[in-house]
């Protein structure tokens, strides 16, 4: 019997990944999808022969509905949620978890309330130089990794928006889910504790607007651009940027510095290239991985639908996704303050 799903938002991130993953999954069958814009709904609709629902609550009444994602503005997040959870659905949330860690510890309370998973969709976890670096950490590679940086920057959220609408609106619209410290550095915010098997303990935020501005030519509300220092629980330090203000190419690369050398990742693309101290150099082209089109993007999901019918602990705890949220927190204030900052 196959898992019956529902997806709530139908924007890019839907389209893009989540509808396509769950249509293809021989284990799910989608049967609801909602979107507050009903053109879209019913455009998911004719495509895919689902029902699609102009009323949420009547969504997750749908006979047999089983499990949902969550793929809306991060805005919406905790109230969605908790009323999907609440009505006894499992849940699939887009990244990132909430706007704060008080938020996120709400989610939590309730999905273990009513006993139902809840997942947050980290996928850059299952990037292959991602978890390719993190075994070849355990196997002491490097040495014992002792600096990092990483960066995830774009080219900004309102270009595939303007190529899909033809307006310059997008900041206008969306100012209330925060920059792109929460929309696109919470992705590294979650992989680096899990790739060195660590916690983040402090931080010390630069966070400005480079160049993104709202259609009158008022730059943004929230940082375009972030530039983080932070330290780990055991003695691990480094940095990461992240930035809507890189234009022609993603930037994704991390280079972690141990006592016995140094580990790139996406160097040549899809790769990991390992730098000894003695001289030697080894390659491992991932390439094939990439062929997958977007690979974790929607490998995510068939997390989340194992985790459901096998009844397993989430790829990404809650416990994770909180913690992740509790970073995010101590980013923001040190931005304000200007100086490092605690997570707690």
């Amino acid at each position: 019997m196959k898992l019956k799903v529902g997806v709530i938002g139908c924007g890019g991130i839907a389209t893009g990944r989540h509808i396509p993953a769950y249509i293809n999954n021989p284990n799910t069958d989608l049967v609801a999808v909602y979107d507050s814009s009903v053109e879209k709904g019913e455009k998911i609709e004719e495509e895919y022969g689902v029902k699609a629902y102009k009323n949420l609550s009547e969504m997750l009444m749908h006979p047999g509905l089983e499990a949902v994602s969550v793929c809306t503005p991060e805005m919406t997040h905790r109230d969605i949620v908790i009323e999907a959870l609440k009505s006894g659905k499992h849940v699939l949330c887009e990244k990132p978890m909430a706007l704060d860690s008080k938020q996120a510890e709400e989610m939590l309370k309730v999905a273990k309330k009513t006993k139902r998973i809840l997942m947050i969709s980290y996928n850059q976890r299952i990037y292959e130089p991602h978890w390719k670096a993190k075994e070849l950490l355990k196997q002491d590679i490097i040495g014992k990794p002792i600096a990092f940086r990483s960066f995830l920057s774009h080219g900004g959220p309102e270009i595939p928006y303007m190529e899909r609408t033809g307006r310059s609106d997008f900041f206008d619209k969306n100012g209330g889910n925060g920059g792109v410290l929460l929309s696109v550095g919470c992705h590294r915010i979650d992989l680096i504790p899990w790739m060195f098997e660590t916690q983040i303990t402090e931080i010390m935020t630069f966070a400005t607007v480079l160049d993104k501005k709202k259609s009158n030519g008022i730059p943004i509300d929230n940082e375009d651009t972030a530039m983080l220092l932070l330290k780990c629980q055991n003695g691990l330090s480094g940095m990461l940027y992240t930035s809507w203000c890189v234009y022609g190419c993603n930037d994704r690369e991390t280079h972690i510095f141990g006592t016995e050398g140094v580990m790139k990742l996406f160097e040549d693309p899809w790769s990991i290239a390992v730098y000894k101290k003695n001289g030697e150099k080894i390659f491992y082209d991932l390439k094939k991985w990439a062929a997958r089109g977007s690979e974790g993007a929607t490998e995510i999901i068939n997390r989340f639908i194992s985790c459901v019918l096998e009844k397993k602990t989430p790829f990404v705890t809650l416990e994770e996704g909180v913690q992740c949220m509790k970073v995010l927190d101590a980013a923001r204030r040190s931005a304000k303050t200007g100086t490092w900052e605690k997570v707690y």
